[in-house]
Parts: C-alpha cells; structure tokens; sequence
C-alpha cells in the first residue's frame, strides 16, 4: 500500500497540507479593545466574535478530517495495480484464480498471511473481497494480496477480519464443496491440507464422519468465485474441516 496523491506507474507523489495560524485581520484588531485600569480584560465586539468562532469551527473540522481520514473503515473501493491472486484464504497455497490489473472493487477486512511481492514491496496483509456476488472479474468472497492492490494509504484502510475463520480441510480423501448444505451438486473440490475461509454455519439432515467424530454442521465459505448462479458460495462438512475449536468459530447462517 502506498500512500500518494497520484498514481503514476511506479512514482508515488505524496501530497502534504499545512495548516499555519490564522492572521488576525485589520478590522479584527480594530474591533479588540483592552479597558484600561479594569479587571475585565479584553472586550471583543460582536463581529470580531463570530468571525473567531467562525475560525474556531473551521480549524475543528479540519482537524477531525484528517483525524478521520486516517482510520480504518469497512467496504472501501480500491483497484488492482497489477494482475493480482486471489485465494480462498491468506495463502498462496490456497489460490482458487486471479484478478487483472485496474479492477475496482470493495474490501472489508484484513487477514495476514503469506508475504507478497508488489509494485510498492513485499507485505504479508490480505484483503477480503467485499463486493456483492456475481460482480464482473471480481471473486467475491476471497482473499487478495494487499501488495497487488492499490489503497491510497500506507496503513490498513479496513478493520482486521472478525467475521470469516480459517479452517484446513482434514480427512482421508479430497472434499466436494456443494451447492447446499448436505445436498446438492458438487461445485468443487478441495485436497487435503487447503486452507479456507467460512462465514457461517448451519445444520441438515445429511451427517459426515471425520476424525473427531460424526456431525451435521455444514460451513458456508466465504468464496463464492461462480459456481453457482450470482456466484453463491458453497458448502463443506465441518466434520472434515479443522478449525481449533470443538465449538462453533462462525456465527449461524
């Protein structure tokens, strides 16, 4: 993430605003009147006060400007600046396509992961796709390297991530994503050992046994890359998914 003014190639331009106090003016001081011999002090007219605090107001909204503009909000619109991973979780082990350069989409929340090599440098920040389901070149729902992705910032312009966790598909064999939860087509499959990110939970009828035992939870990913019309997520047994908690990491779908 580089922070500039304008993105020109590789040349960032950072653009620095000054603020200097403001001089009093003529009439200002005209109207400032010390009383002599008197423990009133200064006695200010009434167009010298509202002009100072007309002053007063515009310096405080500057400063809460700039206070603001360098917290970190949900859902901001970035673009790639160069052809860009994505993967089902912070890894480049878990790439499931790519974006190419100049797309614009929105981003929620940061997980750190594997290291990225960009434009700008090297980071180990991810950014989570945001952007509604079924968007044009944009797999909603995964994880993009930060490195590849231009924010207008050197500091995380999203909060960390607290509504997705990261599980590793566990097992014996392979495991089919589905369209349903315990039902429906298999839109997918995922190796042994591949890390991913879900959102939500929620039970059915269609129980799975893995190595700690039988359930019929069913996790929701939080990639949804197509597979289903308007690129709906899929669906994988939580029985096959280690996640490092025997309760639930993600809230009900």
């Amino acid at each position: 993430m580089a922070q500039h003014a304008t993105d020109t190639g590789n040349t960032r331009v950072l653009a620095t605003v000054t603020l200097g106090a403001a001089r009093p003016t003529a009439d200002m001081e005209a109207n400032v009147m010390k009383s002599k011999n008197s423990t009133r002090g200064i006695r200010v007219s009434g167009r010298t006060a509202r002009a100072l605090s007309a002053l007063a107001l515009t310096l405080a909204a500057v400063g809460a400007g700039v206070a603001g503009a360098t917290s970190a909000s949900a859902d901001a619109t970035v673009h790639t600046i160069a052809q860009a991973t994505t993967a089902y979780a912070p890894y480049l082990s878990s790439q499931d396509g790519g974006m190419a350069a100049n797309i614009y989409f929105s981003i929620s929340c940061y997980l750190t992961g594997d290291n990225v090599s960009g434009p700008y440098g090297t980071e180990n920040v991810w950014d989570l796709i945001s952007s509604p389901y079924g968007t044009p070149y944009v797999n909603s729902g995964t994880f993009i390297p930060d490195a590849d992705v231009y924010t207008g910032s050197n500091s995380p312009v999203v909060p960390r991530c607290s509504t997705v966790a990261l599980g590793t598909i566990i097992g014996g064999n392979p495991v089919n994503v589905l369209s349903a939860p315990g039902s429906g087509s298999p839109v997918d499959t995922l190796p042994v050992g591949e890390r991913i990110a879900i959102k939500c939970y929620t039970t059915s009828s269609t129980w799975v046994s893995g190595p700690y035992g039988s359930e019929n939870v069913w996790d929701q990913l939080s990639a949804g890359n197509g597979w289903m019309p308007f690129g709906t997520p899929g669906w994988v047994p939580d029985a096959l998914l280690y996640t490092g908690s025997n309760s639930a990491v993600v809230p009900h779908c």
